[in-house]
């Protein structure tokens, strides 16, 4: 239930930049730019956080080296709680921006097809 709440939630940002993109009267093509800008902007803070978070939690979490064959340290360290909950919610909303550019520029095609 919490993921589909968050999933939602993210999703909705995006058809909220969209909204404030259309209300200002700027080029359709910015809405594109400014959403996956945002996104790649939130999945470098939620990998920044995300790393040093591990770093000071559980340092000795904090490498890549294979403890197991194909699972790094630091992967052990999910679901554990060393990182909150917050830094994953941001990683998701990365994660709703970049996706939701092609979905509605998927969407703006199909509607310019059909006039």
């Amino acid at each position: 239930m919490k993921f589909l709440l968050m999933l939602a939630l993210t999703f909705g940002a995006g058809s909220l930049v969209l909204l404030v993109v259309r209300a200002s009267g700027w080029p359709y093509w910015s809405y594109h730019l400014l959403v996956v800008s945002i996104g790649l902007g939130l999945y470098f803070v939620s990998n920044y956080l995300t790393v040093n978070f591990v770093r000071k939690r559980a340092p000795g979490f904090a490498s890549k080296e294979e403890v197991v064959p194909g699972v790094q340290a630091w992967e052990l360290t999910a679901g554990t709680g060393i990182v909150p909950r917050w830094v994953s919610f941001i990683g998701l909303l990365a994660i709703a921006f970049v996706l939701a550019s092609p979905f509605e520029l998927f969407a703006w095609l199909l509607r310019a097809v059909q006039k």
